[in-house]
């Protein structure tokens, strides 16, 4: 189960870069991305909750304990992040780039997903 512990070492990680991406004063990767600048409220919601994650992603792999209902609604947002990334992509109203940079969330989705799917509730 060490590639688990991995795993949630480096989404806590990429969590935390992506809350930090959503905090008002860091634009330019937003910029970058041509993603919608909402109001600030929205962004700082978004970059406590995604940080929110990151920690208890990191609290997971630092006690080894894991939370299947915490993992599973992690795995549905991560896929979901992904999926609302690829369907604005395909219309149109974000670029591509903003897609490709979901695919750790992809990734991090299907790790989680086959955790749950190979472990068992003990």
């Amino acid at each position: 189960e060490n590639w688990m512990r991995y795993a949630l070492f480096a989404t806590a990680l990429m969590n935390l870069g992506g809350a930090m991406m959503f905090v008002p004063a860091f634009t330019s990767l937003r910029t970058l991305l041509a993603l919608p600048d909402p109001h600030p409220f929205c962004l700082w919601t978004l970059a406590i909750w995604i940080g929110v994650f990151g920690v208890y992603y990191f609290w997971m792999a630092v006690s080894q304990r894991r939370d299947r209902l915490f993992v599973a609604t992690a795995a549905v947002g991560k896929l979901s992040f992904f999926g609302l990334l690829v369907a604005y992509s395909i219309v149109g109203d974000v670029p591509i780039l903003a897609a490709i940079s979901g695919l750790p969330d992809l990734i991090f989705g299907a790790i989680f997903v086959a955790w749950l799917l190979l472990t068992t509730d003990d």
